[in-house]
């Protein structure tokens, strides 16, 4: 593990990060419980978290004796709200979907209340309407919760991100300027042609990600492990992903060994 003030980064094989990000977001859960009552968690989509989120219904044994004994420790589920960080403009239930893909890997695992989970309502024709109202659900929430001024940004307990091969994180794309500098909103609409696939999404932004108490970068691309290594030691400024800086909180990296 290398760390430096906040940032912390960890490598390993597949099995051994997803295993250590798992522990590490259980343990972050039951810490924001019990300082405040609740976890806040948003998801991120593509196809890296798919382990990630397999692994964290099945929960995780805290020492070899509870293995032995097939103890488990599992998230508090009842106490947890989940979001997402971006969506793809297709249905709910399409393949594409970021929301359909937790559905199947951990959503439909867990007992999570269905009034726990926010999905972002991306499939609607009018883009910019459908950040708005995403944004209004999260201001709804947040400032009933934390007492929040119209000018604060949400605080979410844990935001995971993921890493694409330009450097894109979430749905803030390098050639899309004006959603990285976005400095007011906390959902904006974007489309991208180049994306995989191409098309419209709605994204958080840049200050909705960066005012989260941690946030998780999960990557098991072997292609991606330099590029993270270079975000992480600051050798590389210049893709969305090495924006991605706390105000008060902490950055966690979890990529496979080079």
């Amino acid at each position: 593990m290398d760390n430096a003030s906040d940032k912390f980064f960890f490598t390993g094989t597949e099995t051994e990060i997803t295993e250590q990000a798992v522990a590490f977001i259980i343990a972050e859960a039951y810490r924001a419980v019990s300082d405040h009552g609740r976890f806040s968690l948003v998801l991120a989509g593509g196809n890296s978290p798919r382990s990630l989120y397999r692994q964290l219904a099945k929960g995780v044994a805290n020492n070899e004796r509870a293995a032995s004994k097939g103890e488990r420790t599992f998230m508090p589920w009842k106490k947890t709200w989940l979001f997402w960080g971006d969506e793809r403009s297709v249905p709910a239930d399409h393949q594409d979907s970021n929301y359909q893909m937790a559905r199947e890997t951990l959503l439909s695992q867990v007992p999570v209340p269905e009034t726990h989970i926010f999905r972002m309502p991306a499939e609607q024709d009018d883009g910019n309407k459908a950040a708005r109202e995403y944004e209004e659900t999260l201001r709804s929430f947040f400032i009933a919760r934390d007492s929040l001024s119209e000018q604060d940004f949400p605080i979410f307990d844990l935001v995971i991100l993921g890493l694409g091969d330009d450097g894109h994180t979430a749905s803030l794309f390098p050639d899309n300027a004006e959603a990285l500098q976005e400095t007011e909103r906390w959902v904006v609409s974007v489309s991208e042609p180049l994306a995989k696939p191409p098309g419209k999404r709605l994204t958080l932004t840049l200050p909705a990600i960066n005012h989260a108490r941690n946030v998780l970068f999960f990557t098991i691309g072997r292609e991606k492990a330099g590029l993270a290594k270079r975000i992480f030691s600051a050798e590389e400024k210049g893709v969305p992903a090495s924006r991605i800086v706390p105000v008060n909180g902490k950055t966690f990296w979890f990529t496979v060994q080079l």
